[in-house]
């Protein structure tokens, strides 16, 4: 059988029966990747603490032809990044961040800046960075790595520029100055707009200066939904979270 060795990091982990488990990685450069951790079900087994969300790893693994998941071999740990995620403040805003990326990735979509992203928004947190901030980066971020996210520097319709104050299309796709706006009700303000700009030069670790600039909480809720409208579903992690509340 083929064997293969990539560095992954873990997004979820479920009981596939009464020994082994369903383990979803993020891999660097092959998208996701779903596979059978054998034993890995019972109190001791050789994955260890491998298998906790967003350890970093490298992942030793086989495959047969006429079946669709891989097997997990064996692994060592590159990074535990298990305090930082495990933290009260900070797990509900990983299973987000978790379900996000699953639902929004298509299997064998190769996109090796997700996996960059979330490894700078995990060190990040861990140099103590906000999470709110963290998780508003990581979806303009998201967006634009698939060619979703809207021009925050001019109206879709007129083209005009230097917005003070901007409207999001209904359909999410694209902004409408004062003059053109025609019922929209997601507004954005100048410093919304000008974080997202911002964000494609700088990063996540340089959050900290947009701290005193507008609260995150209403640019969460917006790019999220922009993000469930293109998916066509409803991500169930934002329910534990203050700002969509």
């Amino acid at each position: 059988m083929p064997q293969a060795s990539i560095p992954a990091l873990v997004l979820s982990t479920s009981p596939l029966n009464e020994q082994d488990k369903l383990v979803t990685l993020l891999t660097a450069d092959q998208g996701l990747l779903k596979a059978v951790a054998p034993g890995a079900a019972k109190m001791k087994n050789r994955f260890g603490s491998l298998l906790e969300p967003f350890t970093e790893g490298d992942f030793h693994y086989y495959w047969r032809e006429d079946r669709e998941l891989v097997t997990l071999g064996k692994g060592e740990i590159r990074k535990s990044f298990f305090s930082v995620v495990s933290a009260a403040e900070n797990v509900f805003y990983f299973y987000l961040l978790a379900e996000i990326t699953l639902k929004f990735m298509q299997p064998g979509h190769r996109e090796p800046r997700v996996y960059k992203l979330l490894l700078a928004i995990l060190r990040s947190r861990e140099k103590g960075v906000a999470m709110d901030w963290l998780l508003l980066y990581f979806l303009a971020w998201l967006l634009r790595s698939e060619g979703l996210l809207f021009n925050p520097r001019r109206c879709s319709n007129c083209g005009a520029r230097d917005l003070e104050r901007a409207w999001l299309r209904n359909d999410y796709r694209g902004l409408l100055c004062p003059a053109c706006r025609s019922g929209e009700r997601l507004a954005l303000s100048r410093d919304e707009l000008e974080f997202i700009a911002w964000t494609a030069a700088h990063a996540p670790g340089q959050c900290g200066e947009w701290a005193d600039r507008f609260a995150p909480a209403g640019l969460i809720r917006t790019l999220t939904g922009k993000i469930e409208h293109h998916g066509e579903f409803t991500l169930q992690s934002r329910r534990y979270l203050r700002e969509f509340h």
